[in-house]
């Protein structure tokens, strides 16, 4: 029966897993600073990075917030209106900083991004699925 008490052998087994889980964990966070590999490609220091920009090679929209670094696959002309808080199309396009559509436009599609040590990096092989839509009134502040 369960009502027996438990042997000092239970006690010697969960500190040994409770070893395991911490060193595990040091590991895992001792590996935090090291950049990506391939496909990985440095965008630059955060700190240095535009608040809304195209990014190199990649082609891809950066958009750089509060050190929160996003990017997407946006077509020509989109930035970020601080105004707004939103990004914005010339046309009177506007999506949210998570790149969801707003006003029945279509969501952009975003782009995995990682900070590693205050350096930004971008996998533009690896988009993600555009969020749905909606309908909120979104009307163009910059």
């Amino acid at each position: 029966m369960l009502r027996a008490p438990l042997g000092l052998q239970w006690v010697v087994a969960s500190l040994a897993a409770g070893l395991v889980v911490l060193v595990a964990g040091v590991l895992l966070l001792g590996r935090g600073g090291e950049a990506p590999g391939e496909p990985w490609v440095e965008l630059g220091a955060v700190e240095s990075l535009a608040t809304s920009s195209a990014a190199g090679p990649t082609g891809l929209l950066v958009v750089n917030v509060a050190g929160r670094v996003r990017a997407f696959d946006a077509p020509d002309g989109v930035a970020y209106c601080a105004t707004s808080n939103r990004l914005e199309h010339p046309d009177g396009r506007v999506w949210a900083l998570t790149g969801r559509g707003l006003a029945g436009t279509a969501s952009l599609v975003a782009v995995p991004t990682l900070t590693v040590s205050g350096i930004a990096y971008v996998d533009p092989t690896a988009p993600g699925g555009p969020l749905d839509p909606v309908d909120d009134p979104a009307v163009p502040g910059c």
